[in-house]
């Protein structure tokens, strides 16, 4: 096999593009061929096409005016445009800096919040004003219902429904997310759905806990909404509708069967009916009306679920794409009450192409099985995290699925973290791993750009039981362990545009591991962020993983 070979298999994978959710009569979709993804037309034609990033976008009612945030380094800072669809004009906003903007029109203009939490007033030709301030760590979401726009101010312990005036429509529980369709507004508390019609109608609700699954998407629709549930680690679609103040299930719908394993990836209203779209880690995603979900079927290499014990009896799902035989990479993430859904990824189509056997595995500290599964992986139970890792590479290799020289872990983020750890769990256990974009020192993770929003997963470390389970899991102390002998090899990748992790600890564990004997490759990208990125310089990124993982796996790609 070639570098060639690999480089061929991606991009027949990346051809398949990714289609946008409806918005209005306009879609952010990377068409077959396009690098990013570009604002398009119902008919497939290019409506905008900055050359760079695009991490929002918003039309207005009438869809004469398109509001785009764009990122032009690929660091998730952004401009504000507004790209004017019937003359092509397109106008910068000045004076605003935003970051992933939360937006939404009526007819008075454009409402959004800038990276500095203001929420403002933005009409053509004029200076954005000021409506108010948020307070201090307070997120703001403007949605638009009905003729207006409300905005969703959400605190530590409650979430406001206000105008753009300031005065409160109606005070909830702290709010996960919100979406609204046409007047009604649909919210997600952390143990209720509740449904609002406006103006001024009395809400209705539904217990999460009596739902039966995970919720993952919720989405409005007139007088109810759509959900998203994760049952048994497949995806199901579920309808409600209000019926006074009671919101209530009307009708399910199995997206996911066991040797078909495919994930809802987003729900949007729009056009006056709702929107799915579904895919699968080798198969194509596609967009369709949520009445046709159900008559879904799978395109490209099937997926399949199935279980492993961990070392203290929990069942962890696996989800398994190719046929073993081959070299095997393991994904692993585990954190933030993440559900680990099973998403295309032209890297995965390319692996099993290869021969390969790809497999996600959902770890304690991921949000798969709810709530009590995010909180064993927490703080101190991240130790927990890695421990289930080093239990699925076993168990791999116990049901003849691979060999430990043929296994290969891998994963991004905190994942890259429980990805090295677990490698240097014990010698023998991998061939190789993978780690890219890693906070990869857990005692000193508030070094990182990203750090205040991660306290609450890693735990204090002046907690005595959180710092003793650093100590354990700690990939500089477990290096210090390792026996010195049977070392998997490393791959050590960070972005040169990361606005969340720095580079400086992945720096010193390459020096640390090289130093004690371990073959490091250590790797730094350019034009490479945290978020989404171009996909010239993600082919280049996913060849090289791939490239490590077959030449670790001892199916070497050759020169």
């Amino acid at each position: 096999m070639t570098r060639e070979s690999v480089h061929d298999a991606l991009r027949r994978a990346e051809r398949v593009g990714r289609p946008g959710l409806p918005m209005g009569r306009f879609r952010l979709s990377r068409r077959p061929g396009d690098l990013l993804p570009v604002l398009v037309d119902e008919d497939g034609g290019v409506v905008f096409d900055p050359g760079a990033r695009i991490q929002a976008a918003a039309p207005s009612p009438d869809g004469r005016l398109v509001a785009v945030e764009v990122s032009d380094d690929g660091s998730e800072n952004g401009r504000m445009l507004l790209v004017d669809t019937t003359s092509g004009t397109v106008t910068e906003v000045d004076g605003v800096a935003v970051r992933h903007a939360q937006m939404a029109w009526d007819d008075e203009g454009l409402v959004l919040v800038d990276a500095a939490g203001r929420c403002l007033r933005v009409r053509p030709g004029e200076p954005a004003r000021t409506l108010f301030v948020g307070d201090a760590g307070e997120r703001l979401t403007p949605i638009g219902a009905g003729d207006g726009v409300v905005v969703a101010r959400t605190g530590a312990e409650r979430t406001r429904l206000v105008g753009t005036d300031g005065a409160e429509v109606l005070e909830l529980p702290r709010i996960r997310s919100i979406t609204a369709a046409g007047d009604t507004v649909l919210a997600v508390t952390g143990e209720e759905l509740v449904s609002l019609r406006l103006p001024g109608r009395a809400p209705a609700r539904c217990r999460l806990e009596t739902l039966p699954g995970v919720p993952v998407h919720a989405q409005a629709a007139p007088g109810g909404g759509l959900v998203h549930l994760v049952r048994d680690g497949h995806s199901v679609l579920i309808r409600l509708a209000a019926d006074g103040e009671v919101l209530a299930p009307t009708e399910t719908v199995a997206i996911s069967g066991q040797q078909a394993v495919r994930t809802v990836s987003g729900l949007a209203w729009a056009q006056d009916r709702a929107w799915v779209r579904i895919e699968s880690p080798a198969g194509a995603p596609r967009v369709m009306p949520a009445e046709e979900a159900g008559r879904s079927t799978n395109h490209g290499p099937r997926s399949r679920l199935t279980t492993v014990t961990a070392d203290d009896g929990a069942e962890i799902e696996l989800v398994l794409t190719g046929e073993p035989g081959g070299a095997t990479l393991l994904e692993v993430y585990g954190g933030f009450g993440v559900v680990d859904l099973p998403r295309f990824e032209p890297s995965v189509a390319a692996w099993c192409e290869l021969g390969g056997l790809h497999v996600t595995a959902r770890l304690r500290g991921g949000g798969g099985a709810g709530t009590p599964w995010h909180i064993a992986g927490q703080g101190a139970g991240k130790v927990r995290t890695v421990a289930d890792a080093v239990a699925v590479a076993r168990e791999l290799v116990r049901l003849g699925l691979t060999r430990p020289e043929r296994l290969v872990l891998a994963g991004g983020s905190l994942g890259g973290l429980v990805a090295v750890s677990a490698a240097l769990a014990e010698p023998g256990l991998v061939a190789g791993v993978a780690c890219t974009a890693a906070p990869l020192d857990p005692h000193r993770f508030t070094e990182h750009p990203g750090a205040r929003h991660w306290t609450e997963e890693f735990g204090d470390p002046r907690d005595a039981a959180v710092r003793a389970a650093m100590d354990d899991y700690s990939p500089f102390a477990r290096a210090d362990r390792y026996p010195g002998q049977d070392w998997p090899r490393f791959l050590l990748t960070t972005f040169a545009e990361d606005s969340r992790v720095a580079a400086a600890p992945t720096d010193r564990l390459a020096e640390v591991l090289t130093a004690r004997g371990a073959e490091v490759v250590r790797s730094h990208s350019p034009r490479m962020g945290h978020g989404g990125n171009h996909l010239d310089s993600v082919h280049d990124f996913a060849a090289s993983v791939l490239d490590f993982a077959l030449d670790s796996a001892h199916q070497p790609t050759g020169a």
